[in-house]
């Protein structure tokens, strides 16, 4: 049966224009009147803003629905993306952990919950995030970016499920800010929703519909921060500006629009509304801590020249997770002669730094596992695959060394048993999914100091795409 998701999220950011309050109270009292729960991502400094300004009414009315995270500071400098643009992986979630703890503690003494969901402010978006956020036990990551992407479907990255740019058949985004109130401009909504919800039913009958709203655009005629922090400039806190105010027929015409496109979102069959958290348990990933017979893992190793995710028996496997399974089924073969039966499956990171392998040769067979037996105990011991890989003092790449395993495994399951081990090229496939040209636009954010980047976070996010790999529903 056909099946469109529709996930109604908020970016609740300013802390600094009062009346902003009232529009998040108003359109979280709206959802409810239509029994209807959205996704409100709250910046830390918000959450306290509201306590400071004794608004229990919009805290009260945000307990109906779910809360995800929005960072600390938001638009403060500097950002998410700033401070992290030159760190390590480990090191900047690290950093992360000690610039965003205390929005997430606020989150969870208010609301009793941890966060459902993050999303980045504006274009600050910052691979190191995927390690805090899974430390945090902050599953999912609800946003957009141009910075990375897979066929414009929910995909896994790091283990933590991608609610982001959705595309073709599986969906959309629809942008709900400063127009509300316009004439015109949410029945041109309704009639992008009706576009994308028929593109779905035409395609392969499930798809989500992402649908985000910043509550200060119903209330302000520009952003918050493009009036403080625009172009790297640093406003003290006790001389930041509130954008100017729309005037009063505009805010209430905003709230009607609001209504009506929910209504029509409701009145629609095949609709179901989500949460963050709901779409985490629709597409929740069953490969995790499966097992995996030898006939399967054989699969997986056939002809990996090529090294990215698969599908086997309606599972998406990442690079990183066949990488686990032929190096622990190799490194069990080295202790008792046999190739196991199965193997408990693993999602371990990818490596942190790139390597090219110094050369490629032809190893002893008895050399080859045990290198391969003491990578198992690498990856067991931190979770991620080595940057390198050492065979008699010969450095080699995780992609060449994963192309030489998968050839070693097809051998052996064939019952041959070489006296030596070719270890050969591969080709490592998944990075083009972080987008060169997506980067720089994320780079433009209005926020962000002229001519910023950050080209370590782009090298950094694609030696992480070891981990990605398509989300499936479950149901």
């Amino acid at each position: 049966m056909s099946k469109i998701f529709v996930v109604f999220w908020f970016d609740c950011e300013d802390f600094i224009t009062p009346e902003s309050d009232d529009a998040l109270k108003r359109l979280a009292e709206i959802l409810s009147a239509n029994n209807v729960r959205g996704v409100f991502k709250l910046v830390g400094e918000k959450l306290r803003t509201l306590e400071r300004r004794r608004r229990w009414d919009v805290i009260e009315a945000l307990k109906h629905h779910e809360i995800g995270y929005h960072t600390n500071y938001h638009s403060v400098h500097p950002t998410v993306a700033e401070y992290l643009k030159d760190m390590g992986f480990e090191e900047g979630a690290l950093e992360f952990l000690k610039s965003e703890r205390e929005g997430v503690e606020d989150i969870k003494r208010v609301f009793n919950a941890i966060p459902s969901c993050y999303g980045q402010p504006g274009g600050a978006w910052a691979p190191q995030v995927y390690l805090a956020l899974k430390l945090l036990e902050i599953p999912t990551y609800l946003d957009l970016t141009d910075f990375i992407d897979l066929y414009g479907r929910p995909f896994w990255y790091c283990g933590i499920l991608n609610i982001l740019n959705l595309t073709g058949f599986r969906g959309g985004v629809i942008g709900l800010n400063f127009e509300l109130g316009i004439s015109g401009f949410i029945d041109k909504a309704i009639g992008e929703f009706n576009e994308i919800y028929q593109r779905i039913l035409d395609g392969d009958k499930w798809g989500i519909i992402s649908v985000f709203n910043h509550p200060c655009t119903l209330v302000t005629k520009e952003f918050w921060d493009a009036v403080n922090f625009s172009g790297g400039l640093n406003t003290p806190m006790n001389w930041l500006k509130p954008a100017e105010l729309k005037p009063r027929d505009w805010i209430d015409a905003g709230y009607v629009d609001f209504d009506k496109f929910v209504k029509h979102v409701k009145s629609k069959p095949f609709v179901e509304v989500v949460t963050a958290s709901e779409l985490h348990h629709l597409f929740r990933d069953y490969a995790l801590n499966r097992f995996f017979n030898k006939n399967e893992i054989a699969c997986l190793a056939s002809d990996l020249i090529s090294i990215s995710f698969r599908e086997i028996n309606n599972a998406y496997v990442s690079a990183s997770e066949i990488f686990w399974l032929i190096t622990a089924s190799l490194a069990e073969y080295k202790t008792n002669g046999i190739l196991p039966s199965k193997v408990k499956n693993n999602y371990p990171l990818g490596p942190y730094r790139l390597f090219k392998s110094d050369s490629l040769d032809m190893v002893k067979l008895e050399e080859f596992l045990k290198v391969s037996y003491d990578v198992k105990l690498f990856i067991e011991s931190n979770n991620r695959i080595p940057d390198s890989i050492e065979i008699n003092s010969v450095k080699v790449s995780p992609v060449d060394f994963l192309a030489s395993e998968a050839e070693l495994y097809m051998e052996l399951y064939r019952g041959e048993k070489p006296e030596e081990v070719r270890l050969i090229e591969g080709r490592f496939e998944p990075d083009s999914y972080v987008s060169i040209e997506g980067a720089k636009s994320c780079w433009r954010w209005i926020i962000f100091p002229k001519d910023f980047e950050a080209w370590n976070l782009v090298e950094l996010a694609k030696l992480q795409t070891w981990t990605i790999k398509p989300a499936t529903l479950n149901i």
